[in-house]
């Protein structure tokens, strides 16, 4: 998810960051129990987001328990786990393969090859375990090369095929509740997202000449456009039933979620200001 569905951790009480804490690192467990060690290459806060928040919609028992890892031997730490943190380890391999075959394909990096090669047959594997998230996810990746190699210029189409990836990935099983709010949800989420990332590389995409959606839209448009879409998801966020960690959840979407969006357009206002006033960075 492109690292943006991360909590603004300064907003959290300490008990929550502890908890949020600890979902993290039984995602890095549940990752190590996927593939071994080198799967928590792929560990990250977007999917430990997606444990988070399945595990309270569903009510899954929770199991938590003070322990020491490689990372940090000599230091207990908690970790939370559900049935929901074995999932997101899962699908954090299927979107790690297919994001490191796409680095292979547009920068011909040999690690991203090597490392692609190095999950593909657990990535086999979880594709039968999980067809209707995996032909998501795959069919999604290939069309949004295609319109972006086809330089398309309307922003909705590219973001309506991340939010469709994004709706699948949201419905951990077909036998599942909330399974209509839950689509609404990731699919409503996926276009904003990809939106936001797209403003937050603008500059830097047009300066070397990369693919960009929001590059023919005028940049008073796109503020006004990020706000709409947040507004999407936020209302089918409100309509799911969480029972636990609202307080991270909430922090996520209201706070952290725009935190790299905020960042570079600080630093971007910064630079103009410096320019206008004739002064060197100090």
């Amino acid at each position: 998810m492109f690292g943006f569905v991360t909590a603004a951790s300064e907003l959290l009480s300490e008990e929550d960051k502890i908890r949020y804490r600890g979902w993290y690192c039984g995602l890095c467990r549940s990752l190590g129990k996927v593939s071994g060690q080198s799967s928590r290459l792929l560990l990250n806060y977007d999917m430990t987001f997606l444990a988070i928040l399945l595990s309270s919609v569903h009510r899954l028992p929770e199991t938590s328990e003070e322990c020491a890892c490689a990372a940090h031997p000599l230091k207990k730490h908690l970790e939370i786990h559900t049935s929901a943190s074995d999932y997101s380890a899962d699908m954090s391999v299927i979107l790690g393969y297919y994001k490191l075959l796409d680095d292979w394909h547009d920068d011909r990096n040999p690690a991203a090859l090597a490392a692609a090669s190095a999950f593909a047959s657990k990535c086999r594997e979880l594709e039968e375990k999980y067809p209707r998230q995996s032909q998501a996810i795959s069919t999604c990746l290939e069309n949004l090369s295609e319109l972006e190699q086809d330089g398309e210029c309307n922003p909705d189409l590219p973001a309506n095929c991340f939010g469709r990836l994004m709706g699948e990935l949201f419905v951990m099983d077909d036998g599942m509740e909330y399974q209509q709010e839950l689509r609404a949800f990731g699919r409503t989420l996926g276009r904003f997202i990809y939106v936001l990332d797209a403003a937050t590389d603008l500059r830097s995409d047009i300066r070397h000449e990369r693919y960009n959606c929001l590059t023919g839209t005028p940049p008073e448009e796109i503020h006004q456009t990020l706000q709409v879409m947040g507004g999407d998801f936020m209302r089918c966020y409100k309509k799911l039933p969480l029972t636990a960690d609202t307080q991270i959840t909430d922090n996520i979407l209201t706070a952290g979620i725009w935190q790299k969006y905020a960042m570079k357009k600080k630093k971007q206002s910064k630079k103009e200001n410096e320019g206008n006033n004739g002064k060197k960075p100090v």
